[in-house]
């Protein structure tokens, strides 16, 4: 079923008002995780309230990922999902009352809900809201269209942006490309701090070396090598992650004055505030890799098993780097691969891209 004619009714209504706005419209976006396809779906919250201005649009994500959408100007309201809180939820009580509180949370009276996601966990979440229209893929996995009403077919050769857009069309949405992502401006005040405090105000090369799969990761010897050569260039260096990551990123600690390690420091919004502020960002294919497209940043996105033209930083394909001759249909969740692809990618490469990008980025300022 497509979604044609999704938001006639109020786009009647409103006509009949004269008001061109739509106050009284209620959508709800749900995509919960991972951060990375987080960062990557603003455009569709963008791309309704340029359709219908005034519309109240509310975001189920992640409780850890609420950084990551609730400065938006697009959003009016983010719903934490309790991802962590929930697991096991049938075993007790206590999780049943968890599970309950949650589904009560979803029940805003949204005229449309749109599941950006297409999980069993979000079609439930779509059918759980009771939004009179609920759109979202026609295959969606784990039988995640069940929960749906309006199933749309969207052709899995697209980019993952342009797959989300299409769920918008015969909408009546034009669809809009702004990824632009904004940090919460409360806390402005502590990054400011910890910025000035650890660099001084000088500028800096961000690095997100991690990832959730190790065939996604560039070996990490090689992200201290790299992290080596740019502060023998001069450069100072920011090593994002999580706070659960620490461990793993402490061996930057040991490269001298001009490494600083920001994960666990601060909360997200913090790791995005060094996004926007960076030189350069150099990522795996990783939530930090689309944030530097949602800040505008200069980036060199390291890939292997998994494909830039379809996940990458969108609309920057020239700027990633990925080894020749990885066959289709290679899947990053096949742990047998480890990192091999990935150590496909010379260090002599990266450099010389980091520093390509940097004397452009020098030269515009000059």
């Amino acid at each position: 079923q497509h979604a044609s004619g999704l938001f006639s009714k109020v786009a009647s209504a409103s006509s009949q008002r004269g008001t061109g706005l739509n106050h009284s419209l209620r959508i709800l976006i749900i995509r919960p995780s991972a951060l990375g396809d987080v960062f990557r779906s603003v455009p569709l919250a963008v791309s309704i309230e340029r359709s219908f201005p005034g519309v109240s649009i509310d975001w189920v994500v992640q409780e850890e990922f609420l950084d990551a959408v609730r400065g938006h100007p697009s959003v009016r309201n983010v719903i934490p999902f309790p991802r962590t809180g929930l697991r096991g939820w049938w075993r007790s009580p206590r999780g049943w009352r968890r599970l309950l509180s949650f589904t009560k949370s979803l029940r805003g009276g949204y005229d449309v809900v749109v599941d950006a996601q297409g999980l069993g966990r979000s079609g439930f979440m779509s059918l759980a809201s009771g939004g009179r229209r609920r759109i979202g893929y026609a295959d969606a996995r784990e039988f995640g269209w069940l929960g749906l009403n309006e199933r749309v077919h969207v052709s899995k050769s697209l980019h993952a942006v342009d797959r989300m857009l299409e769920l918008l069309g015969g909408a009546e949405i034009e669809p809009v490309c702004d990824l632009r992502l904004y940090v919460p401006g409360d806390v402005e005040e502590g990054w400011g701090d910890w910025k000035a405090r650890i660099l001084g105000g000088a500028s800096y090369v961000a690095l997100a070396p991690t990832s959730r799969w190790k065939t996604k990761e560039w070996p990490m010897d090689r992200w201290i090598d790299l992290a080596r050569d740019l502060t023998d260039e001069g450069h100072r260096i920011v090593v994002l992650g999580s706070k659960g990551e620490c461990v793993r990123l402490s061996a930057f600690e040991n490269l001298g004055k001009g490494v600083h390690v920001l994960a666990g420091s601060g909360p997200l919004a913090w790791s995005m505030a060094a996004v926007r502020d960076a030189d350069l960002v150099v990522a795996n294919d990783s939530a930090m890799l689309h944030a530097a497209v949602g800040f505008g940043r200069p980036l060199v996105g390291l890939f292997g098993p998994t494909d830039p033209a379809r996940c990458g930083p969108y609309g920057r394909l020239a700027d990633c780097i990925r080894p020749d001759g990885i066959a289709p249909g290679v899947h990053y969740r096949d742990r047998g691969l480890d990192d091999g692809f990935m150590r496909g990618i010379s260090l002599q490469q990266v450099v010389a891209a980091s520093l390509e990008r940097l004397n452009v980025a020098a030269g515009d300022l000059s």
